[in-house]
């Protein structure tokens, strides 16, 4: 394995552990977000206090968040195996993780964070391994060339698809904020962090050149600093709409503009993917209820995970995590686009099949 492999492992298992860390800061918090409700519920009801269940919902959201980042890191991990082991390895992983949110939430609530999350990452390690060595042992199986890029570059979509999404879950809001547990809270900012570290790897997995390293470095930092808000001691993710917008471009855009700068005349095709993203980002800040559309439908989706863990909708309370999801496979389709069409004009010849194995 080369250099760029085994820190493509390392960094994977650390965003892994990170994810891990994060649910098990969600997942021991049900008790006292519980009795965060009875508190909001005891006082006067006011347009800021939240209704009943809503702030289990968010629990069961930001639970569903870490196990984006378990994902992210899985993906990232699998980019170095051979590429049957890597698809049942990570099938294997994101079916556990669901599992054990749904039984292992109220084993661990109430206990300490570092069981917990050896728990989960006992579970969904066993799971990958399983998956890994099966395929592994399979004929003709030393054959298959690494998962690749594909797996680097779906780590880096899950991350930037996702971080403009913990907006809406508010924990730091005024409806939220004082009924909301630390735990809970912190679960969020570490969420945040890992999710900031998988779009830093994958971009830097997939730059080219000095000024593409620094773009995936620098870039995702600012997402992330937009993200965030210092609050006394501690960080919160920012409740303004606006950001949304702003962190989805910023974190992209490594990832596009690196497909940008394939083939010939690289720098005008940066400049024109660059610009794009500064019209879709400002209007995006604007307006944008333009995302809402897919946080809607996530959330839908979200519920597959969350509802087995006890999640129900209420009349104030939707999970917004799985809109990320939806945003991940838009910029993997962008992504493929801006490489078939506007990079590589030669692969819009190529059979669609052919042209998206190369493009990735």
């Amino acid at each position: 394995m080369d250099t760029r492999g085994r820190a493509a492992v390392v960094a994977g298992l650390a965003v892994v552990g990170a994810g891990a860390v994060a649910w098990a800061l969600a997942a021991i918090s049900a008790a006292a977000v519980h009795a965060g409700e009875v508190r909001a519920r005891a006082g006067a009801s006011t347009e800021e206090t939240p209704g009943d269940g809503e702030l289990a919902l968010l629990a069961h959201d930001a639970r569903l968040a870490a196990l984006v980042v378990v994902a992210a890191g899985t993906a990232l991990v699998c980019s170095r195996l051979p590429r049957q082991a890597a698809s049942r390895a990570s099938a294997g992983v994101v079916v556990a993780a669901a599992v054990a949110n749904a039984t292992l939430g109220r084993a661990v609530d109430g206990g300490p964070v570092l069981l917990a999350a050896v728990a989960l990452l006992l579970v969904v390690g066993a799971a990958g391994a399983a998956g890994g060595l099966t395929a592994s042992r399979a004929p003709g199986a030393r054959g298959h060339a690494p998962g690749g890029r594909g797996y680097v570059v779906g780590a880096g979509a899950l991350g930037a698809g996702t971080l403009p999404v913990l907006v809406l879950q508010g924990t730091g809001s005024a409806r939220y904020g004082p009924w909301v547990p630390a735990d809970l809270a912190t679960s969020e900012v570490v969420t945040a962090l890992a999710l900031t570290g998988a779009v830093v790897v994958a971009s830097l997995l997939t730059a080219r050149g000095p000024a593409g390293v620094v773009g995936a470095v620098a870039l995702p930092l600012a997402a992330a600093a937009v993200l965030m808000e210092p609050t006394g001691s501690s960080w919160q993710v920012r409740s303004g709409l606006w950001v949304m917008g702003a962190v989805l471009v910023l974190a992209a855009a490594p990832l596009l503009l690196t497909a940008a700068g394939t083939g010939g005349r690289p720098r005008r095709r940066c400049a024109a993917v660059g610009l794009g993203l500064l019209v879709t980002g400002g209007l995006l800040a604007l307006v944008p209820g333009v995302l809402a559309v897919p946080v809607l439908a996530g959330g839908v989706m979200g519920l597959v995970v969350t509802g087995p863990a006890g999640a129900s909708i209420g009349y104030d309370g939707l999970p917004v995590v799985g809109g990320g999801l939806l945003l991940a496979a838009v910029l993997v389709a962008v992504r493929l686009l801006v490489i078939q069409v506007v990079a590589s004009p030669e692969l819009g010849r190529l059979e669609p099949a052919t042209a998206a194995r190369r493009a990735v």
